[in-house]
């Protein structure tokens, strides 16, 4: 246990006494936590802008205008080419447009054909907006056909706690900080001390490697709950955001920082030289950043 101890303080101070580690390990994620927390720190909800454009001059198309509920969007009426120009801007979500012969056609029995207009380069926005016209167009069916009502929706929230969108990128970049954690705090250190013939020189020694990795992984352990320490600190200081269960959320931290650390021990093992180990583990890094959806 003395040996463990005694090369766990060793690893503490090399840590402390690189400040370039220290930065990139613990300074930078949470830089980039402040970061993204600034700019997604509001609110994150989302208004549906749907733009009318009634060609139709005969009692239909005012009657299924003043229809609308307009509590549930925002309604910009015009033009079809006025409102066709907002869609392109993106300032529209979705054009309906009511044909000239709409009041005719429903008096005769025809259908109206309504014409729907929406930007697919757009596509969540773009389905919100489709989905909210179909249901309209549904409701005004159900109300022109006179048919009585048999199913009515009445809506309940759940959901507990409010998340906004810092409360999503904040844990991100916690995620982010233990992967550098494991990938550059423990290949880039174990590869320059392997070059340097530190590992070697432990062998001649009582040392047994069983002691050497567990005296490693205890201290990058440590410092693992160190940054979520940091993590919740700012968070809760600078943001509110707060850990809803904390038993998920520790055993997360833990499992997490020993995955990561023992992926990095994988690249060091696999790279030469400490420049090789970089290189592979920039390789590792930035793909996992991506497709995880930290960044």
């Amino acid at each position: 246990m003395k040996s463990i101890s005694a090369l766990y303080l060793a690893q503490a101070r090399q840590f402390l006494r690189d400040r370039t580690s220290l930065f990139f390990v613990v300074l930078l994620p949470v830089a980039f936590g402040v970061f993204f927390g600034v700019i997604f720190s509001g609110s994150s909800s989302f208004q549906l802008n749907i733009g009318l454009a009634n060609q139709d001059r005969g009692p239909a198309g005012a009657a299924f205008t003043e229809a609308l509920p307009e509590e549930a969007f925002s309604l910009t009426t015009g033009t079809q080419d006025e409102l066709t120009e907002q869609l392109r801007k993106g300032e529209l979500h979705t054009v309906l447009v009511l044909p000239e012969s709409m009041s005719e056609d429903l008096a005769s029995g025809r259908t109206a054909q309504i014409e729907v207009l929406y930007d697919s380069a757009n596509p969540t926005a773009s389905g919100i907006g489709l989905g909210m016209v179909g249901t309209l167009l549904s409701e005004a069916n159900l109300s022109m056909s006179g048919s009585p009502r048999t199913l009515e929706m009445v809506p309940q929230s759940v959901q507990v706690v409010h998340l906004r969108s810092v409360d999503f990128y904040l844990p991100g970049m916690l995620g982010v900080a233990l992967l550098w954690l494991g990938v550059f705090g423990t290949a880039q250190p174990f590869a320059a001390q392997r070059e340097t013939k530190v590992y070697r020189r432990l062998q001649l020694t009582s040392i047994s490697k069983h002691t050497i990795l567990a005296a490693e992984v205890s201290w990058r352990v440590t410092l693992g709950i160190l940054q979520v320490g940091v993590f919740l600190l700012v968070g809760y200081l600078a943001f509110q955001v707060g850990v809803v269960a904390w038993l998920p959320f520790i055993g997360t931290v833990l499992l997490g920082t020993l995955v990561f650390v023992s992926l990095g021990y994988a690249v060091a093992g696999i790279g030469r030289s400490a420049e090789s180990t970089m290189g592979i583990a920039q390789l590792i890094n930035f793909p996992m950043m991506m497709l995880s959806g930290s960044i």
